[in-house]
Parts: C-alpha cells; structure tokens; sequence
C-alpha cells in the first residue's frame, strides 16, 4: 500500500491535467458510467465532531475510492484545521487498499480545478476581474488555479476579516503576479467582476443579484449543508444554474434548497449537471449576457478521480512511502 503525505502530493498536482480529469470524472457521472452514493455523514455530538464517507466509481477510468472526512470544531484550538481527510483508492480487480491518500490539501485544490472546469465550460472568455468572498483555504486555493486558468487582470476580495484577506494578499501577490485588492464590502468585491467565488461558511445570503455584472459567472462553491446558504432565492432564479451533481444538491444544497421552501424556485426543476454540459447533451451558456451560476456541494468522483491521477503519477515517479498492512 502507497501513503502519499500533503507534500508528496504537492509535488506531483498539475492543475491543468487535475482539471482535465475532474472533466472526464464528471461527463462518466452524468452519463450513466459511475457510481456515486450522497455522502453519509455520522453527526457525533457526545464527542462534538462528525464524520463523513464519500464513496465512488468511475467507470472509464477504472477508479475505486472513498474519502473520509472528520469535522471537530474545537480542532483550530488545538492547532489543527477543523476539517481533516483521507482518501483511500482500491484496486477494481481485488478491492485490496492500494493507497491512502493525506485528502485535506487534495480537497482544496480539486474544489478549485473544478471551479476552473465550469469556469471553462460556462464563463464568458474575457473575464479579467475575479471577485472572492472568503478569505480561507478554498480562496486561496482558487486564486492560485483560477490565476492559471484565466487571463486575470484584477483580483478583489473580501472578508469580514480584513487581516484575513490582508494575509491572502501578501502570501499571493507577488507569486501570481496580479494585483489583489481587498474590499470594503461584500458588493465590492462582487460589483464588475467578471468571475465570482463564493468561499464561504454564510448561513444567510452573501450576494445581492443586483451586484451582479451582466455576463458574469459565479462558482459557489462554500455552503454544503441544507442550513446554510451563500446564493438567494433572486439570484438563482435570475441565472442559468448549473450544478455537480442534482441528487446532492437535492440532498444537501441549503441555497436551492431553502429557495425551494422560500417559493423563488421549482421544487420539480431537472437542474443541468455540468457532466451534460460537458457531453454535450445540455447546454450551458447561450449568451454573453445571461449570468451563469456553477453549484457545487463537493462530490465522491471528484475526489476519487483527483486521487487517482495523483496515484499515478507517484507510482511513475516512485514517489511516496510503502507501507504493508
């Protein structure tokens, strides 16, 4: 069995070959040659965490895995981060463990290639101005791909802490090479950006829908639970929406979920998975004008996929530490 550390896998993450195969992952998932369960998440009150499984197959890529993910929120006093994960791979043909990957730096930075898979698939090809809110790990994780991804011109971000997005500033500036202003306001932040994050763990709505340029795109990618949303009701009937996967967002996504209850949008609504974009069987963008949204709540074939690429290429590379069970 390979064990890959956070910096084995640092080493070895091309974000423009991660991005390729979430692309892959998502078109085998939204035509039929995957399988991936919602997450069963174990709440543990006694011990004030919970813990989290994300199982899935990929077909074409012959792919078999499932994260694990723990959430203790008293874990940053301890100093580590309040989410912590592992992914492990097996082998299709035994089901032996063949590797367990270190999965909190992986999730960051798949969550951001596939931001930069829909932001490619749904966004308007100019699109110098990105506007963030958040100033976490998935911020700056997303600065870093979606810098790559995109001819930026001009990055604005905000937090309600302004040491936090301070702190994003000095650590990336000067490596991506794009001036990054930090906002007053969440409306700054969002006003004539072309591109949009939402990184963020809002109970209520962050955005306004008239903040929204004409033609933007936002990857909303920070609330995951059925109690929290970034996005209202407005913003989301306004847009084309397009989603990772619909029975996850039926599931656990609070933004439509909660604008389904509020009565902004159709409870029988068949929502576009970015996997039939992809395809070609859906169509995403039909115009420079309409503003397109890209929800993701974080799925299995994201994380299976990313780590089964990562495997690889340690392999190739004899990288890693082998460790027998």
């Amino acid at each position: 069995m390979l064990v890959l550390s956070e910096k084995d896998i640092r080493r070895l993450i091309d974000v423009e070959e991660l991005t390729d195969a979430l692309a892959r992952a998502h078109v085998q998932f939204s035509t039929g040659q995957a399988v991936m369960p919602v997450r069963q998440v174990t709440p543990l009150p006694e011990i004030g965490g919970r813990i989290t499984s994300m199982p899935a197959y990929l077909g074409a890529d012959r792919a078999l895995g499932m994260k694990v993910v723990t959430y203790f929120k008293d874990n940053p006093d301890r100093g580590l981060p309040a989410i912590l994960a592992a992914i492990h791979l097996y082998s299709v043909e035994t089901g032996k463990l063949a590797a367990i990957l270190d999965g909190t730096y992986l999730t960051a930075i798949r969550t951001a290639c596939a931001s930069a898979m829909a932001t490619k698939a749904l966004a308007n090809p100019e699109t110098p101005v990105l506007g963030i809110l958040g100033a976490g790990v998935q911020a700056r994780a997303h600065i870093e791909t979606l810098s790559k991804a995109r001819r930026l011109k001009k990055i604005k971000i905000y937090s309600p802490s302004q040491k936090s997005g301070g702190r994003v500033k000095e650590e990336l500036e000067a490596a991506i090479k794009i001036p990054i202003d930090i906002a007053p306001t969440a409306e700054a932040a969002v006003r004539d950006a072309d591109l949009v994050v939402t990184a963020t763990t809002a109970a209520t709505p962050i955005i306004d829908r008239a903040w929204l340029k004409t033609g933007a795109h936002v990857n909303a990618i920070g609330s995951h639970r059925p109690d929290l949303r970034e996005l209202d009701g407005a913003t989301l009937k306004a847009a084309t929406l397009v989603v990772d996967s619909r029975e996850a967002i039926m599931t656990e996504c609070g933004d439509v979920l909660l604008a389904i209850k509020d009565g902004a949008l159709d409870a029988g609504r068949a929502w576009t998975e970015i996997g039939e974009v992809l395809a070609g069987r859906k169509p995403g963008r039909t115009n420079a004008a309409e503003v397109t949204i890209y929800k993701s709540v974080g799925v299995a074939i994201q994380d299976v996929a990313a780590a089964a690429l990562v495997y690889r290429k340690a392999v190739e590379a004899k990288i890693g530490t082998e460790v027998e069970l």
